[in-house]
């Protein structure tokens, strides 16, 4: 039988991180939040409700009315033109 604690003491690096892969879950947190992505953010009903009972950023607050909670935008999610022309920009750019 395998014992993984006989393997992690052969090895030279015990704690290697794969970049790849730290690269492209920074990535894709950062264009989720930027782009108000559905579930790659962490702007939701819990988070903001969590400013109310911190009593912190009134503007960023949920406001109940009737049936609907409206939240608002964060300051760092990019509006309609500004996704427009982000995703211009990701179109014209050339990668060698």
């Amino acid at each position: 039988m395998y014992s993984l604690i006989s393997h992690w003491t052969k090895l030279d690096v015990r704690y290697c991180i794969d970049v790849m892969h730290v690269e492209k879950n920074v990535c894709d947190s950062i264009i989720g939040t930027l782009l108000n992505i559905k579930g790659k953010t962490n702007d939701d009903v819990n988070s903001c409700k969590d400013l109310v009972e911190m009593d912190l950023r009134l503007e960023l607050q949920p406001k109940s009315r009737d049936k609907w909670t409206y939240l608002a935008y964060a300051y760092h999610t990019l509006s309609k033109l500004e996704k427009i022309s982000f995703y211009d920009s990701l179109r014209e750019m050339k990668v060698l």
